[in-house]
């Protein structure tokens, strides 16, 4: 293989073995499937893995352009310099190089995951040209795109620029765990017809809509014939129980119940999302489930849907943090009222 440093990859023969870089988080990881399935196209024959976190592992177990999961669980017992530390990362600098791969292509952009692509010691090592923490000096090649604003998916994608190959159609092909289906199905609403999923949580409290614009939401979808299912995690097990009080048992809160394949499979059968901007969101996104997304600080032209940036609704200014660290979220529904978006939720599900 022969290139030029940051040139388009010139490769002698195609390259057979390719690692994607991109540990975390849920949202993010559903955003690069598209990167993944980009790679199976243009390298019908390689084997491709992938390097993550172990708690975001079965959005990607499974796929058929995948062939091996490698792990990094920075979170794992003891700090990095720690003895048991040092000898997990000997451990995985030891796999990484013995796999031998031929390109490498970053898609977290910081200084760890540089790291990681680094220590493959491949001869092409593709990552964002406006990577953070000095990574960008631990490529050869570089994705040029503006890093602001392009939606995920597109920076995502942007990394196949040094590879060439033809324009594609977006393509994410979640895998469903059939184990999975059949645990959530015991889960369902009885009697339940059509079903929406309510997506009341984020990960900061700034990103979250009303808790008692989500309950009118939740009723109103209860009124319509829907069964509805709250998606959240452990820590937002109360909000979603708040929620679904009084509302009978056609509401079913899932939070902190289900592995990810189910909180995956669960998305999968439903005929509409309501939810913030979150990991659960984004995952909704990739399973091409209809949606209304509710924003608040971040952008929607920057971390937005796919294909569906026009079934997003404001309730904030984006780059407003202001209310990061307030858990009072009452005010959110003045700025967006739940009469907005319940004409939304109709539009989008034909109600």
């Amino acid at each position: 293989m022969k290139h030029k440093r940051g040139a388009v990859a010139v490769f002698q023969t195609p390259p057979q073995r390719i690692l994607i870089v991109k540990p975390s988080s849920l949202g993010d990881v559903a955003t690069t499937l598209p990167l993944l399935c980009d790679l199976r196209a243009l390298y019908p024959n390689a084997q491709i893995d992938w390097l993550i976190a172990p708690a975001f592992a079965d959005l990607v177990r499974g796929h058929d352009a995948l062939h091996e999961l490698l792990f990094f669980d920075r979170r794992a017992a003891g700090p990095w310099w720690s003895p048991s530390g040092l000898g997990r990362l000997w451990r995985l600098q030891h796999l990484l190089r013995r796999n031998r791969y031929d390109l490498v292509l970053d898609a977290q952009g910081l200084l760890r995951s540089g790291l990681l692509a680094r220590w493959t010691f491949a001869p092409v090592r593709v990552g964002f040209g406006w990577a953070r923490e000095g990574s960008v000096h631990l490529y050869t090649h570089w994705s040029h795109l503006p890093s602001r604003p392009q939606l995920a998916v597109v920076r995502m994608r942007s990394l196949m620029g040094p590879l060439g190959g033809a324009p594609r159609p977006v393509e994410f092909r979640v895998p469903i765990s059939s184990v999975a289906l059949e645990t959530v199905r015991g889960l369902l609403p009885a009697g339940s017809g059509r079903l929406a999923a309510v997506i009341p949580g984020a990960r900061w409290d700034s990103k979250r809509w009303s808790e008692d614009g989500f309950g009118e939401i939740a009723r109103r979808l209860v009124d319509a014939g829907f069964g509805v299912l709250l998606i959240g995690s452990k820590s937002e097990q109360r909000l979603c129980n708040t929620i679904a009080q009084h509302l009978g048992p056609v509401v079913v809160n899932l939070a902190g119940c289900t592995t990810l394949a189910e909180m995956i499979a669960a998305l999968s059968l439903c005929d509409i999302v309501i939810g913030n901007d979150s990991g659960p969101l984004h995952v909704a996104v990739a399973l091409g489930r209809p949606l209304v997304g509710l924003y608040g600080p971040t952008d929607p032209l920057d971390v937005g849907p796919w294909g569906q940036l026009d079934h997003v609704l404001l309730f904030d200014d984006p780059g407003n943090y202001r209310a990061a660290a307030s858990a009072d979220r009452s005010g959110t529904l003045v700025r967006l009222s739940a009469d907005r978006v319940w004409d939304m939720v109709k539009t989008v599900a034909g109600i």
